[in-house]
């Protein structure tokens, strides 16, 4: 992948209008792939200022996204051979900063662990991601044993550079910002994490007086009774540099080597076991029980061990709620209901519970 970045990070590049050079394909293309240049009109992530030398080929449509357009471009090296780049076009209100969240994200993950990140290195006033040797990618569900044994590598490797949890910028999963600021108690940070999420899907999807009912037991009893024991009794948590959003679509395996890359990250500083709360959710392929226990034989789960699971199912309604901001009406909602209330009933003394 590519990122243009002018400076120490990405930037707001000049596109006074969309520009086709010449090249083959179905992706149009502006001047900013060639010289960056200075607006506010769009922002351009994993966008290159293609090295001198580079002859333009080709620009298609590549992949899916979401919330930007995303391509490859084909281009032939000086001394013949055609490289790949990859784009993603990111607009609106809130690109550039979605753009700062991304770029710093993947930076964070390539310099901790640059075997399963695309790598990057400087053009001049850019910053170019690069993808691997070859573009054949692979985005189906990835090998459960490989990708375990390669994501607790990257926990165990990574240190945070303040000793706390959180992150230097805002990461944004998807088009929507994670409240992310460094705070030295994981549970303390978690409950305002899940609390900005749950903000988001009400003000989505509006108020639903049960729900909210669950997410206040949640965050003031739950919260506090599942994550407190993880920092009690002369127990710590590591900080561990977290994806943050580490589903299917965003893993790559390289089709000739088997090789694992990530890519789309809104990385933070987390408890390890936050990793893997996605991989519980229905709405991803990857919820099937190995992913988590070939990860738990690489990376074992903190004590109280027996609560692990608890732990999981109540970082898992981060997700499910975050995926209900992003699809209204998705049954997420209900689904992270049932989850708050078995915690509830399982965490919370009877008499707490008079509006349940």
């Amino acid at each position: 992948m590519a990122t243009v970045a002018v400076g120490d990070g990405p930037k707001v590049v000049n596109v006074p209008e969309i520009v086709v050079p010449s090249h083959q394909g179905n992706f149009p293309l502006d001047s900013a792939v060639v010289e960056v240049q200075w607006n506010s009109k769009l922002t351009l992530l994993c966008f290159q200022a293609l090295p001198k030398g580079d002859t333009l080929i080709s620009a298609e449509r590549y992949g899916n996204s979401a919330w930007s357009s995303t391509a490859r471009i084909t281009v032939q090296k000086e001394d013949g051979r055609l490289h790949d780049y990859f784009a993603k076009i990111i607009t609106g209100e809130l690109a550039e900063a979605r753009v700062l969240g991304e770029y710093s994200c993947m930076l964070e993950l390539w310099k901790t662990m640059p075997s399963i990140a695309p790598s990057h290195e400087p053009t001049g006033d850019a910053t170019a991601w690069k993808p691997p040797a070859t573009s054949s990618i692979d985005h189906r569900p990835p090998d459960a044993v490989k990708l375990g044994a390669k994501i607790a590598e990257l926990h165990r490797v990574s240190k945070s550079p303040t000793g706390q949890f959180g992150f230097h910028v805002t990461p944004y999963d998807g088009k929507l910002p994670l409240v992310a600021d460094w705070d030295p108690s994981w549970a303390s940070f978690y409950g305002k994490l899940l609390q900005g999420v749950y903000q988001h899907d009400v003000g989505v999807n509006g108020y639903w007086k049960e729900l909210d009912d669950a997410m206040e037991l949640t965050l003031t009893k739950v919260v506090p009774r599942l994550l407190g024991p993880l920092e009690e009794d002369g127990r710590t948590v590591k900080p561990c540099l977290i994806h943050g959003d580490l589903w299917e679509e965003n893993i790559g395996t390289e089709i000739r080597t088997g090789e694992l890359y990530i890519y789309d990250s809104c990385a933070y500083y987390a408890h390890h076991e936050m990793a893997i709360g996605m991989w519980r959710v229905d709405h991803h392929h990857m919820k099937a029980k190995e992913y988590r226990n070939h990860y738990f034989q690489n990376y074992e789960p903190d004590e109280p061990v027996e609560e692990c699971d608890d732990r999981n199912r109540l970082y898992a309604i981060k997700e499910r709620i975050m995926y209900s901001a992003h699809v209204p009406g998705s049954k997420a909602r209900e689904q992270a209901l049932e989850d708050m209330l078995y915690l509830i009933e399982q965490y919370v003394e009877e008499e707490e519970t008079p509006m349940l």
